[in-house]
């Protein structure tokens, strides 16, 4: 994928490393470095979380 077919407000799912299975909503994308910063929910702790775009699918 692009970082063209991001865009923030985008929820979408991480599908390796640490975040693994869980989903998150984008918060800025960085077309220059490939990667997304993503707010992901777990429980009642919110983590702010940078990405890169091979790591995530459009949920």
């Amino acid at each position: 994928m692009r970082a063209a077919e991001f865009v923030p407000g985008d929820v979408v799912y991480v599908n390796m490393g640490v975040f693994d299975g869980l989903c998150g909503v984008i918060q800025a994308v960085d077309p220059d470095r490939s990667e997304l910063r993503l707010v992901i929910s777990q429980g009642e702790r919110r983590h702010g979380v940078t990405v890169g775009i091979d790591e995530v699918e459009h949920a």
